[in-house]
C-alpha cells in the first residue's frame, strides 16, 4: 500500500491540512501575528558548518554564564557582610570587575549587567539601620 499521495504527502498529513484549513474557514482557528527581528547579516555568505559553530558557542556562552552568575550571586551575598561604604565600593568594583571578565566570553544575549555602586551602598545602608 502506498501511503504518499501528490506531492509526497502521506494521507495523514493531508488529513491533517485538509482539518486545518476547514477550521481557518470556518473561524475556528485563528492564526497569531508573529512579529520577530530581522536577521541579521542575512546577505552575508557563510562557511559550511556556520550553523553548527554559532550552536557551540552559545551553548558554550549559556555554561559560562551558569559559572558567572554563581560568582555574581557569591560577590552580591558578600556586599551584605562589609564592615563600611568603601569596602562595599571595593567589593562591587571587584565583582564589576569579574562581571567585565566574564562577559568577555559570553554572547551578548548571555552577558551579565554590572552592579550598580550606589543602589548597592543604599541597600547596604538601609540593611544597616
Amino acid at each position: 500500500m502506498n501511503l504518499t499521495s501528490v506531492g509526497g504527502m502521506s494521507w495523514v498529513e493531508r488529513a491533517i491540512e485538509e482539518r486545518l484549513a476547514r477550521a481557518a474557514a470556518n473561524g475556528e482557528l485563528q492564526v497569531p501575528e508573529l512579529h520577530g527581528k530581522p536577521l541579521s547579516d542575512l546577505d552575508k555568505p557563510r562557511n559550511s558548518g556556520w550553523w553548527a559553530d554559532q550552536f557551540v558557542a552559545r551553548e558554550r556562552s549559556h555554561d559560562r554564564r551558569m559559572g558567572a552568575e554563581a560568582a555574581a550571586a557569591t560577590a552580591r551575598a558578600g556586599f551584605w557582610r562589609c564592615e563600611d561604604t568603601e569596602a562595599v565600593r571595593r567589593a562591587v568594583a571587584h565583582a564589576n570587575d569579574a562581571i567585565a571578565t566574564a562577559n568577555v566570553n559570553l554572547i551578548e544575549s548571555d552577558q551579565l549587567p554590572r552592579f550598580e555602586p550606589e543602589d548597592i551602598v543604599d541597600r547596604w545602608r538601609k540593611l544597616r539601620r
